[in-house]
C-alpha cells in the first residue's frame, strides 16, 4: 500500500509544508503537488524533497487548456474560474495553461487500496471537480479529503454548496475545512463542512458585501 498526499492548488507550497511539519510518518506519503504557475518556493521545495512530484497544471476535469486568471499583486486566488476572478476588485493578468483530469490522475496512477489524502485550494473549480469526481468513481480511491470551499467568492448559491457536501458525504468522504495556516492534525476533524459550518461561511461572505 502506497502513502499519497495530492495537493491541488500549490501555490507557493505551504500547504505542502504543513503536510509535512504536522501529519504524523509524513516522510512515508508520495506527494504530488499541482500550480500552473512556477515559482522559486515550489522549485526549491521539489529539489529538497525526493518524495515531492510537482505537475505544472491546474487541476480540472479535463486535459486541456483554459485560460487562467492571476492576480497582479499577490500569488493568492489565482483561479480558471472567471466569475472568481471578477469579483475581485484586483485586476488581472490572463494566461494559457495546461489542466489535468485529477480525476483521471488519480484512476490511472492509484490503486483503491492505497492510502490518498487529498487537498484541495483551487479558487472555486473544486465545485466541479469534486462532482466529476464522484461521477468517474475516483471518489472511492480518497481516504481523506480536505478543502476550501469559496461559495459566494465565486457566485455560488447556499444551496450549491450544501449539494456539494452531501454529494461527497454520501460518498462516505466527509470535505474537511483546509487553511495551512492554522491546519492542527489532532483537531481537524473538529472542522468539517456541514450545515452549521455553511451557515456561518455565508453570513461571512453576506457580510463583506458578496451576494
Amino acid at each position: 500500500m502506497r502513502k499519497i498526499f495530492i495537493d491541488g492548488g500549490a501555490n507557493i507550497g505551504q500547504s505542502t509544508k504543513t503536510f509535512l511539519s504536522q501529519w504524523p510518518n509524513s516522510s512515508e506519503y508520495e506527494i504530488y503537488m499541482f500550480e500552473p504557475i512556477s515559482n522559486i518556493e515550489l522549485k526549491n521545495l521539489t529539489s529538497k524533497n525526493d518524495n515531492i512530484k510537482l505537475f505544472k497544471k491546474a487541476v480540472w476535469t479535463t486535459d486541456k487548456q483554459v485560460t487562467f486568471y492571476i492576480k497582479n499583486k499577490t500569488s493568492q486566488g489565482n483561479t480558471i474560474i472567471k466569475e472568481k476572478a471578477n469579483i475581485s476588485s484586483a485586476n488581472h493578468e490572463e494566461k494559457i495553461v495546461d489542466c489535468i483530469s485529477l480525476s483521471n490522475f488519480i484512476k490511472e496512477n492509484f490503486n483503491v487500496d492505497d492510502e490518498i489524502i487529498l487537498k484541495l485550494d483551487i479558487e472555486c473549480a473544486e465545485y466541479e471537480v469534486l462532482k466529476d469526481i464522484v461521477q468517474k468513481d475516483s471518489i472511492k480511491y480518497i481516504n481523506i479529503l480536505f478543502c476550501e470551499i469559496h461559495g459566494l467568492k465565486c457566485g455560488k448559491k447556499y444551496e450549491e454548496t450544501l449539494e456539494l457536501v452531501q454529494l461527497c458525504s454520501d460518498q462516505g468522504v466527509m470535505p474537511y475545512i483546509w487553511d495551512a495556516d492554522k491546519f492542527k492534525y489532532k483537531t481537524y476533524k473538529e472542522r468539517v463542512y456541514n450545515k452549521k459550518r455553511i451557515d456561518f461561511e455565508y453570513n461571512k461572505w453576506k457580510k463583506r458585501g458578496l451576494k
